[in-house]
């Protein structure tokens, strides 16, 4: 394995902190747990990801429709500006709320030891490399190593965006491995690339019916470290 490529939203952080952080900066007490706040806003983000999977950024439009539409899962009515505020508030202001667990940068420690790491994202570019930021990755991952669609102008799960990243990088896709959270953007854009691919099913998702598994499926963060454990072991043995 010659390089290990990372998803950043809800893979290296879990991003229903920052986006419950952002709903009670805004509106105050909700009636909903964190995972049930974030699960409803990707249940109504089908507008936006379709923009980011076709290579733009989602309107403004867009995303006052999901904040609406995920505010009244929960009986709370919202009107267009403090939609907008909620949506800045999460684009921006929640920071704080953001963090790289322990594992995961036991996970990025671990990988960093044995093969060239990089990251391949969608959104917007100043927004995805801010996080990075604030993550600390940068400690394992070299800037001009990171993949974003607003810049390469092509989004997950196209192909191009993964194998541009491997001709960047100077690896093969065959020999490199992707971990994401998202099957259908990030496992089936990796085998799309000819990438084996790692599934971070953290939310305990069902697999869309028909899709190529993945090569591995963990569950936490504690069985990702334990998987890469066990290829990286495997590799440095084949390698002795």
């Amino acid at each position: 394995m010659d390089a290990i490529l990372f998803d950043i939203d809800d893979t290296l952080y879990d991003q229903a902190q920052p986006f419950a952080h952002a709903v009670r900066s805004v509106l105050g007490p909700v009636p909903a747990g964190d995972d049930e706040l974030f699960d409803a806003s990707r249940r109504h983000s089908g507008q936006v990801f379709a923009a980011l999977s076709a290579g733009r950024l989602p309107t403004q439009g867009e995303y006052v429709r999901r904040m609406q539409q995920t505010m009244a899962d929960f009986g709370v009515s919202i009107d267009r500006q403090t939609a907008i505020e909620l949506q800045r508030a999460y684009s921006h202001d929640s920071g704080d709320a953001m963090s790289l667990s322990p594992t995961m940068a036991q996970v990025l420690d671990l990988c960093h030891r044995h093969a060239h790491l990089g990251v391949v994202s969608n959104g917007r570019d100043d927004r995805q490399r801010d996080k990075l930021r604030i993550l600390g990755v940068y400690r394992w991952v070299r800037p001009e190593d990171v993949f974003v669609s607003d810049a390469m102008g092509v989004a997950k799960p196209d192909p191009a965006i993964f194998l541009r990243a491997c001709r960047h990088m100077g690896v093969e896709p065959s020999r490199s491995l992707y971990v994401g959270d998202a099957f259908k953007v990030d496992v089936a854009g990796a085998h799309a690339a000819g990438i084996p691919a790692v599934w971070f099913n953290h939310r305990n998702r069902e697999m869309p019916r028909g899709e190529q598994p993945a090569e591995h499926e963990v569950r936490s963060a504690e069985q990702l470290l334990s998987l890469m454990q066990s290829l990286l072991h495997d590799q440095g043995t084949k390698g002795a």
